[in-house]
């Protein structure tokens, strides 16, 4: 089975395996917005998400106090905006304001220490990010610091997979030693006393985190035809696709 996912700065992963791939995945990374001229955290979660995470969070964190939630209509798609009171470690308490951005492939959220509705608002207007049939990417300037751009993925017969691109700041975490080698890249024991791997392909990194269920032996299985790929953007996007 192979199926393609979009990183947060539209970079194209590839992924092939003898498996089921039909989870969906989530994009992380730093984008530098216009209106606070300087980098912030966002996640790209699969359409609908924003809804679902709002209402777990109702029905199970009692912890954590709603205080407002407004819709907006932006840029083609719908703007949640919540603010919520959680707890500290202090015993004090903060206010978060999150918004996420639902279009039809995907959903763009991110946060403000704070009552910041007006502020947050803005960030999202001045972002510049488009959606495609595979998903949706960020066209502003995607940072590599503080953190690599990142896609997570579970394949049910592997594990959670997190794949980064095979950059030299990821590429001086894998060992210097000899790996196993297989048809794709290299795997690497990350810890003696753990089953999770580290898996290094042409252009990505990858940490496989093995699930409770998972049987070793179909694990490895699928590790030997593991395919990854992280192939990136291209730099002009084309102004029709622009948001």
């Amino acid at each position: 089975m192979r199926v393609e996912h979009l990183a947060i700065d539209g970079s194209v992963i590839t992924i092939e395996a003898d498996a089921d791939l039909t989870t969906q995945a989530t994009a992380t990374g730093w984008a530098i917005v216009p209106s606070l001229m300087q980098t912030h955290p966002f996640t790209i979660s699969p359409a609908g998400h924003s809804a679902i995470v709002e209402k777990t969070a109702r029905s199970n964190f009692r912890e954590v106090s709603f205080l407002a939630a407004e819709d907006f209509s932006l840029k083609g798609g719908s703007l949640r905006i919540v603010e919520v009171e959680v707890p500290t470690a202090t015993g004090r308490s903060r206010t978060l304001t999150i918004g996420g951005w639902e279009g039809q492939t995907g959903c763009l959220v991110t946060s403000l220490v704070g009552s910041e509705r007006d502020r947050l608002i803005e960030v999202f207007d001045t972002l510049h990010f488009r959606e495609d049939a595979r998903g949706l990417a960020i066209d502003s300037p995607v940072t590599r610091q503080p953190r690599v751009p990142e896609v997570i993925k579970e394949i049910p017969e592997l594990g959670v997979l997190s794949i980064r691109p095979a950059i030299h700041s990821e590429l001086e975490r894998i060992p210097r030693s000899r790996g196993h080698v297989t048809n794709y890249g290299e795997y690497f024991r990350v810890r003696p006393s753990s089953h999770a791997l580290a898996f290094m392909s042409k252009s990505a990194v990858v940490s496989i985190n093995p699930l409770e269920r998972s049987d070793t032996r179909v694990m490895l299985a699928v590790a030997q035809n593991l395919r990854i790929e992280w192939i990136p953007r291209r730099t002009s996007v084309p102004q029709s696709r622009r948001r």
